[in-house]
């Protein structure tokens, strides 16, 4: 693993923990937690391309991994986003 990959690796992994404890204290759900993962995953990814991170697969790998990890309904409620025009975010049940 190339240095640079690893750094974007680690970057992934500390913001996935901290997903993790935000649906663990209940301030997020999980699949609100999984799509921010997989949205700051897809920044990350982009970096790596623009900077030419060798094996940057990798991290793809890492950030479905984590996804999925967060949210085990995580291809469900992805389905549910592309179904769903417009897509929006419901808090305290008011669709914004």
């Amino acid at each position: 693993m190339t240095d640079e990959l690893g750094v974007l690796i680690d970057e992934i992994q500390r913001y996935a923990c901290a997903r993790v404890h935000d649906v663990q204290r209940g301030a997020e759900t999980p699949a609100l937690a999984a799509l921010m993962v997989e949205k700051f995953g897809e920044g990350l990814m982009k970096a790596g391309y623009l900077l030419k991170v060798e094996r940057i697969d990798a991290l793809r790998q890492e950030i479905d991994r984590l996804v999925r990890k967060i949210d085990a309904r995580y291809p469900t409620h992805l389905q549910y986003r592309f179904e769903a025009r417009p897509a929006g975010l419901a808090i305290n049940g008011t669709a914004l």
